[in-house]
Order: structure tokens, then sequence, then C-alpha cells
């Protein structure tokens, strides 16, 4: 009989087709109750951003030999449950840096050079007024970005901000080989100088509220705060405030605490914040890559080594 396994939310068609030739799989979300009849059965579980893999699943589920998250993050596993009952765990590190990286571009390069397209035929006087409007006050390379986190994608940003003209400066609880030319900092030094913040922390418990009111008072004024990591990393009520208090400022959130969005969220309709729906990772290609989880999947239950396997 082949191994039952269980994907609870959606992958690329050919990545679950894929699975299913070599599994017995059935698609079927954490709330459904034809969800708690097979898990007890479950081989293999395959899930993404908002299925929690916590010990009640994982004393349900007795035959479970591992889960596979497809994306990066595996906070939403508890690792330490998994290990004490030989589950492993893999997932998909790099799938969707470069997608997450554009992102980031994209959405602070227009804050940093704001230009107004031109509509219509205009006088002498229209005209020098829209190039006047046009005025920025720096370059990029007279700019600093910040990026709290220098893994796989705060260390791909550094690098392509620094081709660009840009001094970054990083802080990171690791030690740090490739620095692509930026800078190791100190959290407060890299708050007082940069005039872009970018985060790109994980989701582990000492990261809650990373980004607080102590935080946000450090950092310059007219700064730019980006985070595309998790949505608890960040005090929404503090930043509300923050931004408020210094209406140059700006922020670019495609994380929330808690998704989706509710009508109570400090930071909904505030002029100078920016708010995405986790669609940083939403290329074509970031989502194959990491529907591709299922090869890792399928590695362990046929016994062979998988090519992502997460560790404590």
């Amino acid at each position: 009989m082949p191994p039952l396994v269980i994907q609870t939310e959606n992958l690329p068609q050919q990545c679950s087709e894929w699975l299913a030739e070599r599994c017995d799989l059935h698609v079927c979300p954490v709330q459904s109750l034809r969800f708690g009849e097979l898990l007890p059965e479950a081989e293999g579980l395959v899930i993404r951003t908002y299925t929690t893999v916590d010990q009640g699943m994982v004393e349900a589920a007795p035959k479970l030999k591992v889960v596979g998250r497809a994306g990066a993050g595996i906070d939403n596993i508890d690792l330490v449950a998994c290990k004490t009952n030989n589950i492993r765990v893999v997932h998909t590190p790099d799938a969707n840096s470069e997608a997450v990286v554009e992102f980031v571009l994209a959405t602070m390069l227009p804050k940093l050079r704001p230009m107004e397209q031109v509509v219509g035929a205009m006088d002498l006087a229209q005209w020098s007024k829209s190039r006047d409007s046009a005025m920025c006050s720096s370059q990029f390379n007279e700019m600093t970005l910040g990026i709290v986190g220098f893994g796989r994608i705060g260390g791909r940003l550094g690098r392509i901000a620094r081709s660009m003209g840009f001094r970054v400066l990083f802080h990171d609880i690791a030690d740090i080989e490739q620095t692509h030319g930026c800078e190791s900092s100190n959290l407060d030094t890299l708050l007082g100088d940069s005039q872009i913040v970018s985060i790109h922390v994980d989701g582990r418990k000492e990261n809650k509220h990373l980004c607080d009111v102590t935080f946000f008072s450090k950092m310059k004024a007219g700064a730019v705060f980006i985070n595309t990591s998790r949505g608890v990393v960040v005090d929404s009520q503090a930043l509300a405030n923050h931004v408020s208090l210094d209406p140059k400022s700006s922020a670019i959130l495609d994380v929330h605490d808690p998704e989706p969005i509710e009508a109570t969220y400090p930071l909904l309709g505030l002029p100078n914040v920016s708010l995405y729906p986790h669609a940083a990772c939403k290329t074509q290609t970031a989502t194959i890559n990491m529907g591709w989880v299922v090869k890792d999947v399928d590695a362990v239950l046929r016994g062979k080594t998988p090519k992502f396997e997460s560790s404590l």
C-alpha cells in the first residue's frame, strides 16, 4: 500500500500530481472532518503558511513520519514535538528568496524616488512646478539601508542594494562570513543611521515584538520601515503610533498578526502605511519552487535523504 499523505493547503497542480503518483494523496484543510478522519493513518503531511502543526496534532498522528512545509519559515511547526516523535521536517528555505527581495525593492524604491507622470499638456509654469516636485533630497549612494536578519533573503537584498550604491548595515545574531560589502552593526547604530530598515528574521518566540516602542524610537526621522518576515515580529500599535508621530516616515508591511487583517488592525487606513496581503513570494517560479517540497516528503517516505531538512 502506498503511504497516505495529507495536503492541507493549495500547491501548484504539477507538484500535487507528482506526489499523487507516488502516494495515496488526500487534499483537505485542517478544519474539515475528513482531515480528522485521515490523520491517524497519515504518514506524511504537506502544509503551507496557515496550518499549525502542534503537540496535539502530532499526538493524533501516530504513524506520521514527515511534515513538509512548502516555504521557508517553519515557525508554525512544533519542532520539539516532531523530534520527540521521530517525525522529520522538510522545507524549501531558498525557494522564494529572489521573489521576496524583488518585492522589497519594488515597494521601497518609489518611497525613495517618488515621481509623477505627465498626463496632459502643461504650460511652462506647470511644467516647472512638476519638475520641482520630483526633487529628491538624497541619491541612493547617499543613503543607508539597514537589514535586520542577514540570512538568505537579507543577504541577497544587501548584495543587490550595494550594487545600486547604497551603504548597507546589517544586524544578525549569527556570525556572517559572506557580507557582500555590507557592514555588520549593532542594532542601535543600524536604526540610528538608516534611511530604510528592512526586517528579515524568523518567527521564533524570541522575535515576537522585536520591533516595539523602543525599536521605533531609535529609528531615524523620516525613515522607511519594511517587514516581509513575520507579522508577530512587529508591535503593530507601536508602529501605528510611530508613523503618526512622524508623518514623513513610512511603513511597508506584507505580513501581519493576525492574517487575514481584522477591522481593528491599528495600521489600517494610515496614509503613510502600505499594506499587502502576504504576497512578496507570489511569483510563479517561487510558488512552484516551494511546492517541490513534495520531493523531500517522498524521499523521507522512501527512506532516502531529503535535500532540505530542518533541525532544532
